[in-house]
């Protein structure tokens, strides 16, 4: 009897619940962990659109900042050739006249060196030339003739395809027409030199706007709704700017591209 009730006393020490060691911890179930993974999910689609805001804003003030610097780098150009704006590099890549972006044919495999622009001797920086968004791994950014720069200067300072040289001066211009802007990445053709139609677009990478520069050296943001409704616009505006035309398009072919 006295062994039976050994075994027995075993018995019922055996059958009761283990109680976790020092030092060990309690393992996870499975729901337990499905329900941590969905929690982690859930954070993740919270947080996702906030860093993406976070980062087109962050792009959007790289922006402003690098057409600043190269609004101030125009004026001081300009005011040391006599008031006359420099040349926006309306010719394909094929010219011979030296512009604000590059000097076409320089030496090299890439006719397109920013070193060799007119204003390179002020901003002495290739990001400068370029939106932080502007992604040089992409299809469209592979196939663009010219890749040295997100921004493109308006051709109306040379009346577009009329290409009246030397360009109009500084004080022609008036005050908020606009000067520079960011190229429309989806159409890797209009990166063909370094001066576009208004017509051509601006990039809408930042939450369906542009960002814009004015020749009062003043930057900002536009909607894509108002920069289209001034490029649909028949009359002179702040796109369409060039000074010795009724429309502010090409003198020689009344009516915008």
């Amino acid at each position: 009897m006295k062994v039976e009730g050994r075994t027995s006393r075993l018995e019922n020490t055996n059958s009761r619940p283990r109680r976790s060691t020092p030092g060990s911890r309690p393992a996870f179930t499975l729901i337990e962990l499905l329900v941590v993974i969905a929690i982690i999910g859930i954070l993740a689609a919270l947080l996702l659109p906030a860093l993406s805001r976070a980062k087109n804003s962050a792009s959007k003030a790289t922006d402003l900042n690098n057409l600043k610097q190269i609004m101030v780098a125009l004026h001081l150009y300009t005011s040391d050739d006599g008031d006359v704006l420099l040349p926006p590099n309306w010719d394909n890549g094929s010219g011979t006249i030296p512009g604000w972006l590059y000097t076409p044919g320089a030496p090299g495999t890439n006719a397109f060196q920013v070193e060799t622009g007119l204003l390179w001797n002020t901003l002495r920086n290739p990001k400068v030339y370029f939106c932080p968004m502007d992604d040089p791994a992409s299809l469209e950014f592979g196939e663009r003739p010219q890749q040295i720069s997100s921004y493109a200067m308006n051709g109306a300072i040379i009346g577009y395809m009329a290409a009246i040289y030397p360009p109009v001066k500084l004080t022609q211009m008036r005050p908020a027409d606009c000067a520079f802007w960011e190229t429309d990445e989806t159409h890797p053709e209009y990166f063909n030199d370094g001066a576009n139609y208004p017509s051509e677009g601006v990039s809408a990478r930042h939450n369906q706007g542009g960002i814009q520069a004015a020749f009062d050296g003043s930057v900002d943001y536009v909607k894509l709704t108002d920069w289209y409704g001034d490029v649909a616009d028949m009359n002179k505006n702040r796109l369409w700017c060039y000074p010795n035309s009724a429309d502010g398009g090409d003198p020689d072919h009344p009516g915008h591209q």
